[in-house]
């Protein structure tokens, strides 16, 4: 298996992938690609934030604005005013999110190749972080459901890479406007869009031409561009402010004290990064290996910190991103495995990065080959049933869990069901969405 390198493309020496190979893992990719654009032919898959999301988006299209029953939502108005716009302009079909879903997913994953080309060694590393990401059950589940997680991933690789590339060229105006524009787009998807802000920040503070410029521009024109960058940063904080709350940050946490809070936040994104190297969810182990998730997880995290570690003289927007990212997740008081979905392939190369020493060992190499294939095989499993779950027809209601007799109140069954378990919400989402 090929390593990623020291991460300094001008000492780097990587061995040329050949070109049959190369054409091999691109036609690897492209047929997994195929695979998740399949997906557009599922029933709408219901998930409390998609009801959460899609009725706030059906409630904006009456006119009544980005509200659930009433109230603000957590969520930045950018996937909702999509999805709103997709109902008025009578495109309110499963097809259409998932598919958007799958066109993001290809965009981010474009993204993903071209930070590593330059930020890594280039090569078959690359093929294996896309692969590794493709065939991680946290990509296979979310991305076929109506979530924000996949269009943020999209557009958060993509301004990472803009980012990238403004740090290692000459200072230009077009691609910083560029990179704040994506910014900005990515706060508006999701709020750890937030995180961003630290990479943007240090590309600019960090760049060799920003003193010399800096010096021949007048001091009236640096002030009015101060002025118009407080307007802007207002105006966006303002939007986003006014059409969702950070209520959810602080509501679980009455009761507990600071270290428990801590420590409860912890365990949870052990866990997380325990599932997502077994490449399983928790629910299908026992107790002995869920008690040993959290070990997992931080061996995964202590490989991750090396890999940002041993970039630290080479330090760019990258790791200024996936700390930042890391660092929003260690405040967040919530548990699920795809909140590292945006990053997932940063966890992967930063993870090889800290395991190259080891893979130079012949015992080493052939452990982690091992995994790789067994990860894979899970993967491909996983896809295959993700797959066969899309084109069950009227057998969704009874293979999708928690919603039964809601999609069988859709149609979505042959069968009976019972009224009182039918969640009004999440029917009426299934109707506005078919």
């Amino acid at each position: 298996m090929a390593t990623i390198g020291n991460g300094n493309p001008d000492s780097a020496n990587p061995t040329p992938v050949p070109a049959n190979a190369a054409k091999v893992q691109l036609g690897i990719i492209l047929v997994l690609l195929f695979i998740y654009f399949l997906q557009v032919a599922t029933p709408l898959r219901l998930h409390p934030d998609t009801i959460y999301i899609l009725t706030a988006a059906a409630n904006a299209e009456r006119g009544g604005g980005f509200l659930y029953h009433g109230q603000p939502t957590m969520h930045p108005p950018g996937y909702l005013a999509m999805a709103a716009l997709l109902i008025h302009f009578h495109l309110a079909y499963a097809w259409a999110l998932i598919g958007i879903n799958m066109l993001f997913l290809t965009i981010g994953l474009a993204a993903v190749r071209r930070i590593f080309a330059s930020e890594f060694a280039c090569g078959s590393p690359v093929f294996y972080i896309c692969l590794l990401s493709l065939l991680s059950f946290v990509f296979i589940k979310y991305s076929a459901i109506p979530l924000t997680d996949t269009v943020y991933f999209g557009v958060s690789m993509s301004c990472l890479a803009v980012l990238k590339k403004t740090a290692s060229s000459p200072f230009h105006l077009g691609r910083i406007s560029l990179g704040l524009a994506l910014v900005l787009a990515s706060f508006c998807v999701r709020r750890v869009g937030a995180a961003m802000i630290p990479a943007f920040l240090y590309t600019i503070l960090s760049h060799p031409d920003l003193p010399p410029l800096v010096k021949r521009i007048p001091g009236r024109v640096r002030i009015a561009g101060i002025l118009v960058a407080a307007a802007v940063a207002a105006a966006v904080g303002w939007a986003v402010f006014t059409t969702s709350t950070v209520v959810d940050f602080g509501e679980n946490l009455h009761g507990f004290t600071v270290i428990g809070v801590a420590e409860g936040i912890l365990h949870f994104r052990l866990k997380e990064l325990g599932e997502i190297a077994l490449n399983v969810p928790y629910t299908v182990f026992g107790p002995i290996i869920q008690r040993a998730l959290p070990f997992i997880g931080a061996l995964v995290s202590a490989l991750v910190v090396g890999g940002i570690a041993s970039r630290r003289k080479q330090f760019s927007p990258v790791e200024a991103y996936m700390v930042s990212y890391a660092s929003v997740l260690l405040v967040y008081a919530y548990y699920d495995p795809r909140y590292w979905l945006p990053v997932l392939p940063l966890v992967i190369a930063y993870s090889a990065m800290s395991l190259e020493p080891f893979v130079e060992w012949g015992i080493g190499r052939g452990v982690l080959t091992g995994y790789v294939l067994a990860f894979a095989a899970v993967g491909i499993v996983t896809l295959a049933l993700n797959t066969a779950l899309s084109f069950s027809g009227f057998r969704f209601a009874n293979l999708y869990p928690g919603y039964h007799d809601t999609y069988c109140a859709a149609t979505h069954c042959k069968e009976g069901f019972d009224p009182a378990k039918v969640n009004p919400d999440a029917l009426q989402v299934l109707r506005d969405f078919r």
